[in-house]
């Protein structure tokens, strides 16, 4: 009679690990970082390179299934100004599948470029002042049931 309490109790113990293992709660996505960078093409025609980097951090099966279940980055691009801070362009969403945002090892990744004509919304202070400009970005994490977390990036200064 012990040897079967305590083999049924081995079984129990057993099943209660499964089922624990079964129902661990997903990671949540609770820190996002971004950075951006903006570079001079001196080709013709000439251009300003744009590269964003976003990093939600977290294991690869939660983000995959962040993903999977609608979990999405969004960015805008704002100008840095004295009081306010104008929204310049976007947003501008990517969604698994879409070049650049990819899920791995280290948890959902976008890296993504591109270039723009010199005089682009970058420009953000144009004008007789105009002093240069100072553009950052906003990057948003949403998840698929709506929760958002997010970053600014390091403000890049030039003449776009």
């Amino acid at each position: 009679m012990k040897s079967i309490l305590n083999r049924l109790a081995a079984v129990l113990v057993a099943g209660v690990g499964v089922v624990g293992l079964v129902t661990t709660p997903a990671q949540a996505a609770t820190v996002i970082t971004a950075h951006l960078e903006i570079g001079f093409n001196t080709g013709v025609p000439a251009a300003r390179t744009i590269n964003l980097s976003v990093h939600v951090p977290m294991n690869e099966y939660d983000a995959n299934g962040y993903l999977i279940h609608g979990g999405r980055i969004q960015v805008r691009f704002y100008g840095s100004d004295p009081g306010t801070d104008p929204m310049i362009y976007g947003p501008i969403t990517w969604y698994r599948g879409d070049y650049g945002l990819t899920a791995g090892p280290d948890g959902i990744r976008l890296d993504y470029g591109w270039e723009v004509p010199q005089g682009s919304f970058l420009n953000e202070d144009s004008g007789w002042g105009n002093n240069g400009d100072e553009v950052y970005i906003e990057a948003k994490f949403i998840d698929g049931d709506g929760g958002t977390i997010s970053a600014d990036s390091n403000t890049e200064e030039g003449l776009y």
